[in-house]
C-alpha cells in the first residue's frame, strides 16, 4: 500500500485525514497545547483540525488556549465574510454558507454542504524514523516519518496520522497530480497537491499545498499544511474555491516567521526564526499559489 502515490491507489489511510480531519465543527476546533519539550515547539503531536486536535503555538513554551473561539456569522445576502481569529493570529474570507474557527494561525472552514470543508496552517512535528500510524513520534512530535520518503508518501503518511489520531476510519483515494512549488532551502521541499476520495459523507475531490520543512540535528522536522475538499459532485468549482481561500488567508509576518521557525529550539539560546525573504516566499508560493512569473528570483520566480 503507498501512502500518496500519483494516479494509483494509495495506501488504506493515504488521505485519511483529508475527509475525517476536515468535518469540521466550532466545537472541535478549540486550541490544545502540545506539551513540548526544551527542543520542541508546541505544534508538535498532530494537533488535527475539526475532530482532531487543532494546534498549539508553533515553537517554544505553548500559547494559552483561545478563549472560546469564534465562529464567523453566516454572510448576507452571498457576500463572503473576513474572519479573524480571536487571537488575531490569521484571517481568511468566508464564502458564502461556510463557517469559520481557529487560533494560533490555524484556521479550520466547513462549507454548507456535507463534505465541504478547508484546512489551513496545519503544523505537525515529525522524526525521522520507520513511520507508525498507531503511534506519535519520538522527542515529543506527531508521527515517526522517513526523511528522504517521496512528497508524495509525506503526505499520505501525515494525513494517516492525523486520522489515525483521532480513532477514525480512513477511506480510499488517490492522487491525480502533484507539483512541485520552487522556495529558498531553508522552507525545504514544498509542492502542490490534488486528488480523490470517498469518506462516510460520499466521493470527495481535495487540493492542497505541504511544505517539509529541512531535517534539523535531532532528527526533527516541521510540516506545514493547507488544504481544501468539496463533495465530488462539485470538484470542478474546487481549483477557483480552493484559490480564492488560499489566497484570502493571512497570517501577520511576525508570527507567520515564528510558524516556519526550525522544530529544534536549544534552551537558554535566542529562540531562531524564519528570516523575512523565506516567510514573504512562503507567503506568497505556497500559501497563495502565486505564479512564477509574480513570484521575484529569491522566491524561484521570474518577477524583478
Amino acid at each position: 500500500m503507498t501512502h500518496f502515490a500519483t494516479q494509483h491507489p494509495i495506501r488504506t489511510a493515504a488521505l485519511a485525514a483529508l475527509a475525517a480531519a476536515l468535518t469540521l465543527t466550532a466545537a472541535h476546533a478549540q486550541q490544545q497545547p502540545i506539551q513540548p519539550t526544551s527542543q520542541g515547539p508546541a505544534q508538535g503531536s498532530p494537533q488535527t483540525p475539526p475532530q482532531l486536535t487543532p494546534p498549539s503555538t508553533p515553537q517554544g513554551a505553548p500559547m494559552p488556549q483561545p478563549t472560546a473561539p469564534t465562529t464567523a456569522p453566516p454572510p448576507a445576502q452571498g457576500a463572503p465574510t473576513l474572519f479573524t481569529t480571536p487571537d488575531n493570529t490569521a484571517s481568511v474570507s468566508v464564502p458564502a454558507g461556510w463557517k469559520a474557527t481557529g487560533g494560533e494561525g490555524l484556521i479550520t472552514m466547513s462549507g454548507a454542504a456535507p463534505g465541504e470543508a478547508a484546512l489551513l496552517g496545519k503544523v505537525t512535528g515529525a522524526h525521522n524514523a520507520p513511520y507508525n500510524p498507531s503511534a506519535a513520534g519520538s522527542d515529543s512530535t506527531g508521527l515517526d516519518m522517513p526523511y528522504a520518503a517521496d512528497f508524495k508518501d509525506k503526505v499520505g503518511m501525515l494525513i494517516e496520522r492525523l486520522q489515525v489520531n483521532a480513532g477514525r476510519p480512513a477511506p480510499q483515494g488517490s492522487v491525480t497530480s502533484v507539483t512541485p512549488i520552487p522556495v529558498p532551502s531553508d522552507l525545504g521541499q514544498c509542492g502542490s497537491f490534488a486528488g480523490n476520495m470517498t469518506d462516510p459523507s460520499g466521493n470527495l475531490a481535495v487540493t492542497g499545498a505541504l511544505c517539509v520543512m529541512p531535517l534539523e540535528n535531532a532528527g526533527d522536522f516541521k510540516t506545514i499544511l493547507i488544504l481544501a475538499q468539496v463533495p465530488a459532485a462539485e470538484s470542478a468549482t474546487l481549483p477557483q474555491l480552493a484559490q480564492q481561500i488560499f489566497a484570502s488567508y493571512n497570517v501577520p509576518t511576525a508570527y507567520l516567521q515564528t510558524l516556519l521557525k526550525p522544530w529544534d529550539q536549544t534552551a537558554g539560546r535566542p529562540v531562531v526564526i524564519m528570516n523575512p525573504v523565506s516567510t514573504q516566499c512562503f507567503e506568497m508560493a505556497v500559501l497563495h499559489g502565486a505564479p512564477q512569473s509574480q513570484l521575484p528570483g529569491a522566491c524561484g520566480g521570474t518577477a524583478p
